[in-house]
């Protein structure tokens, strides 16, 4: 089975004080099996670039760059055509039945639906009808 994670999963990895068993959880995956998607990465670009100047936002740019991007090179995914349909479809069966999911949350359950992959996330709840296979390590 293949994973995509969340951008929460990837905050544990530069947090101050990581969740030491969503640490362990992705220590036992084999590299292989873990990518990234590039919605993902848009999130983490967003969030350096909203702290105000400081080390710590240094830090974070050049991790990003030099650290997360290389360690995950070639498992970064994009967004397709076929993902752009699913996510048309996921959507509007979404609003028939009240709810709204944000952009960024439904066009990663589709990309997870289009690629057969398990959804890594700590917001299960956010996620809830819309098919995918959620993985919630923080409650593992």
């Amino acid at each position: 089975m293949n994973y995509l994670l969340d951008t929460c999963v990837i905050s544990e990895l530069i947090s101050r004080q990581p969740n030491s068993q969503v640490l362990d959880w992705l220590r036992n995956l084999p590299s292989e099996r873990i990518f990234l998607s590039v919605l993902t990465i848009g999130e983490i670009q967003r969030g350096i670039k909203k702290l105000p100047d400081s080390n710590r936002k240094q830090e974070l740019a050049e991790w990003l760059k030099a650290e997360l991007l290389e360690r995950f090179q070639n498992r970064i995914l994009a967004i397709d055509t076929e993902i752009m349909l699913c996510w048309g479809e996921l959507i509007t069966d979404l609003e028939k039945q009240g709810r709204i999911l944000p952009a960024i949350d439904s066009l990663l359950a589709a990309q997870v639906l289009t690629l057969g992959l398990q959804f890594v996330t700590r917001n299960d709840k956010d996620f809830a009808g819309t098919g995918i296979q959620i993985i919630n390590p923080w409650q593992i």
